[in-house]
């Protein structure tokens, strides 16, 4: 069987059975670079792009050229497996299609448990208004990812990216005979945590998890996709998801004997943005336009212990609005960018932070260049100001003051130089390449962060009270 690992970074550093270690930055980078050998393994030079340039890319030997054509032709790659994956039935996935998948949701995952990014969900406008009315902590159900999958895109690219061009979906408005993502939209934002990081999982169909674990124990396969084949198929990383309309008894037939194993199930439709492959992608509501395309990491809200995922202190909602049109051509697979309105935010209670003025002009700035007709469409998402404001002065009137919840949230967010960095090249080239892109950096800064390891222990544990789960959930 051919080989196609790229070598071991230099120390022989040594990952525990299929697990995320205190050497978990070179394992992304091994695990990135994988990946893209694996990619080119299906499609072969594309580009200018061998898995031999993607070699001498992870040991830091490419020349300046080849790094220029690299960062400007990668993300192509990545376009021509996420197109292949929407057009193929999972029943259908080849070996090498599995190996990549497998490949392309480990690196991401440890990107994901090693990053400190805060935590977004896309919310509709009644969400907002009945937080705010209610005086409700900021509870995360079902499907979200970390903030940078979103931060530099518009409106118009989060839509297809997430998959909420699914079928009636209130995140689409039709324009004549098109199909439109809407221009602007409502996220939530909590500050990340370590025990907040447990509570979610990465959502696979029971088809794709086989699969992995199928690698996992081929003792022929190679050792490094054993690993990442491993770390997937773990209880306290992977969900396990249904699609499609089952009755009970079929999805008790189904999922029973993961049950038995202490994974989650649950139960999702056929459409996005669950794919059952780890990641969302576009539905059929948008099909046949161009996007910005990543295949990114997706997680859902499936803890061990049955609580919902609670925000701390910090969490906020913005209003996400398009940059000022651009005179220019605009490249549909480059992010074009967004500005956010702070609209409330959440330290035990909620409390509106924007002016009338603000949310106006970014209501006005996203239906911008629309007909009337698409505009009178839109004002049914648009939550007005004084809605806002009436819902929170009645939550804070009548609702009882928010618990302080855990997890604790950590104070502040750094902005350092190297993490804005590495976001803009994840948001133009993806996780994938982003992670081969700053090994050395993060080499230095895994020394560092191991020492502080070492001095502080994390406490995971989540002792909130019943009362405050049954006010996030709704009950």
């Amino acid at each position: 069987m051919t080989r196609s690992t790229p070598p071991r970074p230099a120390g022989g550093a040594r990952a525990g059975r299929g697990g995320v270690t205190t050497e978990e930055t070179m394992y992304e980078h091994l695990y990135a670079a994988y990946a893209q050998t694996k990619i080119l393994e299906k499609y072969g030079t594309l580009h200018g792009i061998s898995k031999e340039l993607v070699e001498r890319v992870f040991e830091n030997k490419a020349t300046p050229e080849e790094l220029k054509n690299y960062e400007e032709n990668a993300v192509r790659l990545v376009d021509h497996f996420v197109t292949d994956m929407r057009r193929t039935e999972l029943k259908d996935l080849s070996r090498l299609d599995k190996q990549i998948v497998t490949a392309i949701d480990a690196t991401n995952y440890v990107n994901f448990q090693r990053s400190d990014e805060p935590y977004a969900k896309v919310v509709p406008g009644e969400t907002v208004i009945g937080l705010l009315k209610n005086n409700n902590p900021p509870a995360f159900f079902g499907f979200g990812a970390s903030r940078g999958r979103s931060e530099n895109l518009s409106p118009v690219q989060i839509v297809p990216q997430f998959g909420l061009d699914y079928t009636g979906s209130d995140y689409v408005i039709k324009d004549g005979d098109i199909s439109r993502p809407v221009p602007f939209l409502f996220i939530m934002v909590t500050p990340m945590t370590e025990a907040l990081k447990k509570q979610f999982r990465v959502p696979l169909d029971p088809l794709i998890f086989d699969a992995m674990e199928g690698i996992a124990n081929d003792t022929e396969e190679d050792p490094i996709l054993r690993e990442m084949g491993s770390l997937m198929t773990r209880p306290d990383v992977a969900a396990i998801a249904v699609r499609g309309a089952l009755s009970d008894d079929e999805m008790k037939a189904r999922t029973q004997k993961y049950k038995d194993r202490g994974y989650s199930v649950r139960k999702k439709s056929a459409e996005p943005p669950y794919t059952g492959l780890g990641s969302s992608q576009h539905g059929a509501t948008l099909e046949g336009q161009d996007f910005h395309p990543e295949m990114g990491l997706e997680t859902m809200a499936a803890p061990s212990d049955g609580e919902t995922p609670v925000g701390g202190k910090g969490t906020y909602i913005d209003l996400l609005v398009p940059k000022p049109a651009s005179t220019g051509t605009r490249d549909p697979t480059l992010p074009w960018g967004q500005d956010r309105i702070r609209i409330a935010a959440w330290d035990r209670d909620w409390n509106v932070t924007a002016s009338k003025e603000e949310v106006d002009r970014g209501y006005e700035r996203a239906v911008a260049g629309y007909s009337d007709e698409v505009k009178a469409g839109l004002q049914k998402s648009m939550v007005a100001h004084g809605a806002m404001m009436a819902a929170n002065k009645e939550g804070l009137a009548n609702a009882p003051a928010g618990v302080a919840s855990k997890p604790e949230t950590k104070k502040g967010l750094k902005d350092h130089t190297k993490a804005a960095k590495r976001s803009i090249v994840r948001k133009t080239l993806g996780s994938v390449v982003a992670a081969l892109r700053f090994m050395n950096s993060d080499k230095d800064k895994n020394k560092d962060r191991n020492k502080k390891k070492k001095k502080k222990n994390v406490d995971g544990s989540d002792d909130r009270q019943e009362s405050t789960r049954k006010r996030a959930s709704g009950e």
